[in-house]
């Protein structure tokens, strides 16, 4: 009770060091007889190790036991590979009062023994010399349990803190491109909506038609006919319409674009400044109570700034008329392109004439017009046709072919006695087609055009509309998925590393049980999505392990009962079965997915896909993002579990003692009144605490 009630630094000196030796020495007296030589020299062994401030304790023998132990032999490869790895641990220097510059050389020389330790179940003593003498020193702390805790977490903080730095890089990257993109958008929308300023239209004069002939003294003149000027264009209008929607995309996103930029550099910003708490934890990794906070700090930069970023309303900084205004440009560069009213104009005209025809036989018309057309001689051309070639002229090299043969059509339509028909049908005709041309029933024509062209243009505005709302949720889903993913693999982690630490405690046991229901389903739901576009029976066998493989936790765990206090043999056989099925389960479901991508018809669609993601940067910022958020919530978890385990502890002892251990006041004892109300809730703790177990055992 007096080791319980005080802090190891108000101790008299050498108390730790004769508790420890008589805990010891009777240690081997409360096993079994028949284990007692092996306990005792375990004992030794550990008395041995602590005393003279090894690195790595002498290997503990296997255990024989009746084929439910997975643990490896120090005498096969695999357990000579783990003793040489567990030995190279032993150089690493304690680095927490030394100079900046070797402390930053000692990181970097070492780094690659940190990678490993931080990647260590925790089985065995992972703590180097020099660290082990400077935790005794400082704290007194001699247990394997506490010293791998602080060990593991510092090189967990190295690694860490080099895929967040990663990370963050990658974010920079992110938003560098974003502000280029906007870049673009922004010179995109300053382009012209005008259709004659944005083609490079022009009015061009036409050269006048001229005919040479002679005249009766034998002299050559010439008779100019003058033509119109013709509108003459640089882009062609499939391209200016093309050119158009990215300028009407480009006018109407230009805000929103805008807040997207801001958003990647704040998230960018908070990655870097979430080192800042990272590096402070790892320069302070003995000093725990203040490294939890740090660590903390860190994690909540990490993760609260995705979900601050994804409630931003990105859609309604979207202008809508922006939109409105480029398209109503369109519609009139449509009508100037295709000259509807001209068109219509000269149908009007048409029509005029025909229904304002009161010949009972159009013969003489059109003996009039093609007597004419006769005596015009036709000779061959080389196309095929015939030209003109009549003394008087010199050369019109226009085809004439065509008159002919309408003329003979036109003969022959009044020969066979139809032309009444057909006057009278094109002025039903015209009859029904004037009113709407002329505006005298609403108005049609090129009005009726450009109805279907405001319906066209408003179906392409709704399709737009669409594409902006789905890339900013594609956006969003970007921002949450690392977090997201990441959060229960690494509390999963986090409980195992805690339950391994302290397997006497029941509060990691819970979170190995409930995590898995709650992350399986929701990593299902989106690997569904791509199942569904893409995938086949192969492919869903692999996302299926990968998904719901984590339950393996559940199931073992619940075999195991990891929420009852467990001794460390008993977790390292619970660990040992762990890795071994999580290892089979990810090699079956990666196998699945790399034949599917590889030897199915996917692997077209995988290439292509390839050949048109233009931004590598983008995977790869997801990917370090995913990375660094688990390891952050590792490290969380594992402080969180552990805080509240030695606060559970520090209550527990003051509920049955009436002393708070390691209190920060002078006097650890209570007056009288306080005392009392520990009686009383020790009562009612003793009380709630029966009733529930009675409860819970009425099967």
């Amino acid at each position: 009770r007096a080791h319980l009630s005080y802090p190891s630094s108000r101790r008299q000196p050498g108390v730790d060091r004769v508790l420890s030796r008589d805990m010891a020495a009777k240690e081997p007296e409360i096993q079994p007889a028949t284990d007692q030589p092996a306990v005792a020299k375990r004992a030794d062994d550990r008395q041995s190790s602590h005393d003279s401030g090894s690195a790595v304790p002498p290997a503990v023998e296997r255990r024989a036991t009746r084929g439910s132990t997975l643990s490896f032999d120090d005498t096969t490869i695999i357990g000579g590979c783990r003793r040489a790895v567990l030995r190279s641990f032993a150089k690493i220097p304690a680095d927490w009062d030394s100079n900046v510059f070797v402390t930053i050389f000692n990181y970097l020389r070492y780094g690659h023994l940190h990678t490993l330790r931080s990647m260590q179940p925790l089985l065995h003593p992972i703590a180097s010399q020099d660290e082990r003498r400077k935790l005794y020193g400082a704290y007194g702390i001699r247990s394997t349990g506490t010293l791998n805790l602080l060990t593991w977490r510092r090189s967990a903080l190295y690694a860490c803190f080099w895929i967040a730095l990663g990370s963050a890089m990658l974010l920079a990257a992110v938003a560098r491109e974003s502000q280029d993109n906007l870049y673009k958008v922004q010179q995109q929308a300053l382009l012209p909506t005008n259709g004659t300023a944005l083609r490079g239209c022009r009015y061009e004069e036409q050269d006048p038609l001229v005919i040479s002939f002679k005249d009766g003294d034998g002299d050559t003149q010439n008779v100019e006919f003058g033509r119109d000027p013709v509108r003459k264009c640089d882009m062609d209008f499939v391209e200016y319409q093309q050119e158009i929607l990215l300028i009407a995309l480009a006018k109407t996103t230009l805000p929103a674009k805008q807040v997207d930029s801001v958003l990647d550099l704040i998230l960018a910003f908070f990655s870097w400044a979430a080192l800042v708490p990272t590096l402070m934890a790892l320069a302070r990794w003995h000093r725990y109570g203040l490294s939890i906070k740090l660590v903390g700090l860190a994690w909540i930069l990490t993760f609260l700034t995705p979900f601050i970023i994804s409630i931003v309303p990105v859609r309604i900084f979207v202008d809508w008329d922006a939109m409105d205004n480029v398209l109503s440009d369109y519609m009139i560069e449509f009508r100037e392109h295709f000259q509807t009213a001209e068109k219509e104009k000269l149908v009007l005209d048409l029509c005029d004439l025909i229904i304002d025809y009161e010949g009972n036989h159009p013969y003489y018309l059109v003996d009039n017009i093609c007597s004419v057309v006769d005596l015009l001689p036709c000779e061959s051309l080389d196309d095929g046709g015939c030209g003109l070639d009549v003394p008087g002229f010199d050369t019109l090299d226009t085809d004439l072919s065509e008159l002919h043969i309408q003329c003979q059509n036109a003969r022959q339509v009044i020969a066979d006695g139809t032309d009444q028909q057909i006057i009278g049908e094109a002025k039903a005709l015209c009859t029904t087609i004037k009113p709407y041309l002329s505006s005298e029933e609403g108005g049609a024509g090129s009005t009726e055009l450009l109805v279907a062209v405001q319906e066209m243009v408003e179906r392409m505005k709704d399709s737009i509309e669409l594409g902006i709302g789905l890339s900013h949720a594609m956006m969003s889903f970007q921002i949450m998925v690392p977090a997201a993913i990441s959060l229960a693999p690494g509390l999963i982690r986090g409980a195992m590393r805690a339950k391994t630490l302290v397997p006497q405690s029941s509060i990691p046991g819970m979170f190995i049980l409930m995590l898995p229901w709650l992350y399986c389903p929701l990593v299902w739901c989106m690997y569904n999505i791509v199942f569904q576009l893409l995938g086949n029976l192969i492919m869903l066998m692999g996302l299926l392990l990968l998904a719901y493989g984590p339950m393996t936790y559940f199931v073992l765990g619940l075999h195991f009962n990891v929420t009852k206090p467990m001794t460390d043999h008993k977790m390292r056989q619970v660990l040992t079965w762990m890795n071994y099925y999580i290892i089979m389960y990810t090699s079956v479901a990666y196998l699945c997915i790399v034949y599917w991508l590889f030897f199915t018809d996917a692997r077209k669609l995988i290439e292509e896909a390839i050949k048109e993601f233009k931004n590598p940067q983008l995977a790869l910022s997801i990917l370090f993002s995913i990375l660094s958020k688990y390891l952050y919530t590792t490290l969380l978890g594992v402080d969180c579990m552990v805080n509240e385990i030695a606060s559970q502890r520090r209550w527990e002892t003051y509920l049955s003692t009436g002393v708070m251990p390691f209190a920060s006041n002078k006097t650890p004892y209570m007056s009288d009144e306080a005392r009392e109300g520990v009686k009383k809730l020790m009562q009612e703790r003793t009380v709630r605490l029966d009733e529930l177990v009675k409860v819970v055992g009425d099967k």
